[in-house]
């Protein structure tokens, strides 16, 4: 679906309701598919995107709760299809692991997700006892049973959900001990885990995650909530926040407090480099005001918040001066390559962009309108999408791809246009 975006004839102003964080959600939906009771997610009025709602059905089709042992009861053969979610897919072929001894699952997605990166977690799962076979199309053939905790070694440069899909397995298979080889990429997710595992009363205790060999332990535990409460998505509301800044205006995510422990909050310092105003919003959200004059914020590193890389990508190309990214290489194995895509995107509107080794370079200014190919990359098309509220003329290929994450966002970016 291709969507010309209206550019604003006046500057966004007000709170913003976006979806409940996809990171958050998809790590209570796991832990209380391994809770012996109910857990109530309160999760907002938002539609939840495409890949929370392919997780949880999932999970159901899964278990879809710890039943004397096992996730579930059922030995029967069961599919799942986690579309383009990576961070499902990878909690799905753990989860069916703990399926009853012998039951067979066939852990599936779109080609794009089956061509990503998953053999770390294939081969730590082995380790662990697991059955995992990876098909010749990419889906992932899993028995359950046979796995158990016991001291185990992965990589985390590449991704942080092989290390959470572990650690959330970790409660029902006896505790586990994580070790890390590298300095972990995304580190706030791994810490996000680590507090939604708390939260379900599982103890955890971690060391090192700033640097290499990084240690993990999470003990044997039943997991038990009543109720979880999951804040609004940062990933979704930087593209607003980002919207303010380009427009002059002013906005505020709500449910979503200023202190939130999700990784985009890194976004906020970036804004304020660029000569944005943040203060306190409504509800204790962060208000951010837009400047008079739009300034590069230099280098930039997003080894943590590298799902930034789109929204401050833009950012840089509409303000004056030249900006770095850097830190974030391991985003070329996402939904696209997001290196290339977003330097891509910036040079169709007539800017200034290059990728340099595992880095890009955008010079500020030229901007142009024309048509960005989204590369069936959601991240793409929110950051491009809030870019032509400001630059006439902006098309954006594949629009649909929102729908991964945020499934209104193209009508609230029609409305924000106004």
């Amino acid at each position: 679906m291709d969507v010309m975006v209206a550019t604003a004839r006046s500057p966004v102003q007000g709170g913003r309701r976006v979806p409940s964080s996809k990171s958050l959600h998809q790590r209570a939906l796991f832990l209380a598919a391994l809770s012996e009771r109910d857990t109530r997610l309160e999760a907002g009025d938002a539609r939840p995107g495409d890949d929370v709602r392919r997780l949880r059905a999932a999970l159901q089709a899964l278990g879809p709760r710890w039943i004397d042992g096992a996730l579930g009861a059922s030995r029967e053969r069961v599919e799942v299809d986690l579309g383009l979610g990576a961070t499902g897919f990878r909690y799905a072929m753990a989860a069916a692991t703990l399926r009853p001894a012998g039951a067979t699952t066939l852990v599936r997605g779109q080609p794009g997700l089956l061509r990503r990166p998953h053999a770390v977690l294939r081969r730590a799962l082995g380790t662990l006892g697991g059955h995992v076979r990876r098909r010749h199309s990419g889906a992932m053939r899993v028995i359950g049973g046979g796995v158990q905790g016991r001291p185990l070694t992965v990589r985390a440069d590449v991704s942080s959900q092989y290390a959470s899909a572990l650690l959330l397995l970790a409660p029902r298979i006896g505790g586990l001990e994580l070790t890390l080889v590298d300095r972990p990429v995304s580190r706030p997710y791994l810490e996000l885990t680590l507090s939604v595992l708390e939260a379900f009363g599982v103890p955890v205790e971690a060391t090192g995650l700033d640097g290499p060999g990084a240690c993990i332990r999470v003990s044997e535990a039943a997991p038990r909530l009543d109720v979880f409460p999951i804040e609004a998505d940062a990933s979704c509301g930087a593209p607003w926040w980002a919207a303010a800044v380009l427009t002059g205006g002013e906005a505020w995510i709500e449910d979503l407090p200023a202190d939130t422990r999700q990784a985009d909050a890194a976004l906020l310092p970036v804004l304020e480099r660029m000569g944005a105003a943040v203060d306190a919003g409504p509800g204790g959200s962060a208000l951010v005001r837009g400047p008079k004059r739009l300034v590069a914020p230099g280098d930039v590193d997003l080894v943590d918040a590298s799902d930034l890389v789109p929204v401050v990508g833009v950012l840089a190309a509409a303000a004056e001066g030249e900006t770095r990214i850097h830190g974030a290489g391991h985003v070329q194995h996402k939904e696209s390559d997001r290196l290339r895509t977003v330097a891509g995107g910036i040079c169709a509107l007539g800017g200034h962009a290059e990728v340099d080794g595992t880095d890009v370079v955008i010079r500020g200014g030229g901007l142009t309108g024309g048509q960005v190919d989204v590369a069936g990359d959601h991240r793409i098309a929110l950051a491009f999408g809030v870019l032509g509220l400001r630059v006439p003329g902006v098309l954006l290929r594949g629009a649909e791809a929102v729908d991964k994450s945020y499934p209104s966002f193209l009508d609230e970016l029609a409305a924000a246009a106004g």
